[in-house]
Parts: structure tokens; sequence; C-alpha cells
């Protein structure tokens, strides 16, 4: 059987644990260590912790009953491509407001994803209207009167993203830098069954990289955005992407690296961290801010637990547990993880970095938001192209909407949770 070294030998780095002042006694280690292990090891992959996160979050906020209704429209009917689309610019992403706003409970109760704000996030609603046939951009809350058809919300970008680093050309990304220039999709998000009947997904991909919302990103936070990144929300557990297809916008570039990508969240993550202040560790040893502030906070976590099982080898019970504890985190590094496929668009230009170099690029017509809708609308309803063409055989478009939510589907054992 092969030895489990201790996580500083196992990282190469002897100095990471100088900085800890204190480990918890046997006792508590054994505790904190159980407590991480059940907490990761009652799931058999990455798209099965991800559905008991969600399942806990919409209980976390009050969303699991049945009884939730949205305000919003709860149908719409579409019998061609003869409607419009509203685009409501809603703002600043806010995590830490009170009472949601009714566009992001029905975001949670249709995104499997937990979807973080974050340091200007911005969040766009998009919706159906039949008072015009056009695509217009409105600086709004989105009226209960309207269907809505998804969500996007948009970031200045992350820093670890090996895919983009080499499509850049770049050994590491600043920050400067990719506030300055990235602009990455976090959520783009269809409503279903619109997602999946009418390949919803496209629709928002296309509307997120238009000249409109790069414009209305550049314009607000004083911006000068040269590429536009997202990536697919699962990877190796499943086969597609609801931006394949989309080759002549956006470009597969390559897929991230599985590194520990899923992490404890809250409340257990702040349970334990509370738990352990109580016992003398400062909650601010695993309190991080900046950039990837709450995968620095699990890693740090994971870290000091392990650490407390090398202090405590001379405990038979701690130097079981660490072999056991040591071998589930290199799960969750490896084979328990997922590679997520990554996407970019440089919104027509024929280099990303020519808007660097001080030339005027003129906005690709191409990527102008009515184009990109119409594009859509005509693979969709005339061409009947990216699958459409087998499910209208047996269908009209006679097709009526109505909500599908998450705090009735995930309760089916067999749902895919998977959108």
């Amino acid at each position: 059987m092969p030895q489990h070294k201790p996580f500083y030998q196992r990282a190469g780095n002897r100095t990471d644990f100088q900085k800890y002042p204190a480990a918890l006694d046997a006792a508590d280690t054994i505790y904190a260590a159980n407590f991480l292990l059940g907490y990761f090891r009652t799931a058999m992959d990455a798209p099965h912790l991800m559905r008991l996160q969600k399942e806990e979050d919409l209980k976390q906020k009050g969303l699991w009953d049945d009884e939730y209704e949205t305000p919003f429209l709860s149908s719409a009917e579409i019998a061609g491509p003869d409607f419009g689309v509203n685009v409501y610019a809603v703002g600043a992403a806010v995590e830490t407001r009170r009472k949601q706003p009714h566009y992001l409970n029905l975001l949670d109760l249709t995104s499997t994803h937990i979807n973080a704000g974050g340091w200007q996030c911005s969040d766009f609603v998009v919706t159906l209207t039949k008072e015009h046939q056009e695509v217009k951009v409105v600086e709004s809350v989105p009226p209960e009167s309207e269907f809505v058809l998804g969500f996007i919300r948009l970031d200045s970008g992350t820093l670890n993203n090996k895919p983009l680093q080499e499509f850049l050309g770049m050994q590491k990304l600043t920050g400067d830098f990719a506030n300055q220039h990235l602009l990455t999709a976090k959520v783009c998000v269809p409503t279903q069954p619109f997602g999946s009947m009418l390949r919803g997904g496209k629709l928002l991909a296309l509307i997120a990289i238009s000249n409109q919302l790069r414009d209305w990103f550049n314009d607000r936070f004083k911006r000068n955005i040269a590429v536009f990144y997202t990536t697919s929300l699962y990877g190796s557990s499943k086969s597609s992407s609801q931006y394949d297809q989309l080759d002549r916008f956006l470009k597969h570039i390559g897929d991230t690296e599985a590194s520990f990508p899923l992490r404890m969240k809250d409340p257990h993550k702040k349970d334990l961290i509370t738990w352990m202040d109580k016992r003398g560790i400062s909650r601010y040893q695993f309190t991080f801010t900046g950039s990837s502030k709450a995968d620095r906070s699990n890693a740090e976590l994971v870290r000091y637990v392990e650490w407390c099982l090398f202090k405590h080898h001379e405990d038979e019970t701690c130097r079981q547990l660490r072999k056991q504890f040591t071998t589930e985190m290199d799960k969750w590094k490896s084979g328990k993880t997922e590679q997520k496929r990554c996407y970019v668009s440089i919104y027509g230009m024929p280099e990303w970095d020519e808007v660097l170099v001080g030339q005027f690029i003129k906005s690709n017509p191409d990527y102008d938001l009515t184009n990109l809708v119409q594009y859509w609308k005509k693979k969709v309803f005339k061409e009947k192209a990216w699958g459409m063409r087998k499910f209208l055989k047996n269908n009209d478009f006679n097709l009526q909407l109505e909500y599908q939510l998450l705090n009735q589907q995930l309760k089916q054992k067999d749902f895919n949770q998977v959108r």
C-alpha cells in the first residue's frame, strides 16, 4: 500500500505550515476531518455533489417548497419568429442583500449551478415580448408582465484558465489585464423548456457576445474589452454544450484543468469556520479578499485540517484518518473532478490584441445584437438547424412555454440536472 505523505511534503513546500500559530487538539481534529470527509465523500462525482449543493441552496433560500410561484408571466406561446426580445440591464449582482429580487429567485430555480456574484458582476434578464419584433437593451428591472427567456451575468474575468492563457499567448494573467480587457459570462442560462425546445442557450450565448453588451460593460466600468470567454457548466459528464455549433462566433479553445473545482459551500463551510473560531482558530485564517476568494478559503480549510492531522500523527485515529483524508482530497483533484470546455470570442476582429495597440477597430456588424438574434431565428425557424429538424418533424411551431422549476424537478431521482 502506498505511503500517504503529509500535505506539505506532497506539495513540495515545507513553509506552508509554518504560518499556523496553533492546531486543533486531537479530538477536534478528528471532528473537523470527518466533517470535510462527510461533505465530499457523500458524492460519487462532481455532478452528484453539485446536485446536493443545489438542493441545500434552495432550502436555505426558502425556494424548495412546491408552493413557490414566480410572479413573472407564467406562460408564453411561440408560433414562429415573429416576436421581439428585450434585454434588461438589471445592474450589479449583489449577494449580500437581505431579500432577493424576483428575477434572481427564478434564476435559482432554473440554473442547476449555484451562481455567485462578484466585483463588477452585472446581470441581464432576457424576455419575450409581442409589443415589437426587434431586440432592445433596456436599463431597468424586468417587468412581471413578460415571459423570461433566460439570464446572463457578465464579469471581468478570472486569473486561472490555462486554455485562455495559451490562446492569448500569456504565461500568466494579471488582475489589471483581466479587469481591463477580458469579459466572461459567469451565467448564461435559458429558462426551461425554452432552452431544450428552441435551443435557447444558443440565443443567450449570442446575446452575451454582442457589441451592445460589450459596449455597455465598457461604458459602465471604463473598460476596453478585447476578449469574451466562457466555460461549459459541466465537462466530462456531458458530451455536448449549448455553445457547440456556434463556431462562427464562439471558438472552442480547449478544456480547463481538473484541479479541485468544487468546494464546500455555505452553510456547511460557514458552520465549520465558526466552530473552529470558537476553539481559538481565527476565522480570518480562512477569509480572503480579491480574486477566487471562495476557492482560496476552501483550499485553506483542507490544508489546515490536514496539517492538524499530521501534527497528531502519534494518535492512531488521526494517523488512520489522515490516510483516508488525503486519499479523498486527491480524488477531488483527479477522478472526481471535471474539465470544462472553454470558448472564446474576439468580436470578429482579425487578432484579439489589435484593439490594444492604438488602432481604431470598427465593430463587426455581424456582432450587432439585431443580427445575432436574427441569425438564431434563421437557424431555428427557417433552416431548422441544431437538431431542430428532427424535433419539428412531430411538432409545429405553436409551442406553449411554461417554466420548469428545480424545486419540483430535483425531487425526481431520475432528473438529469445538467443544464
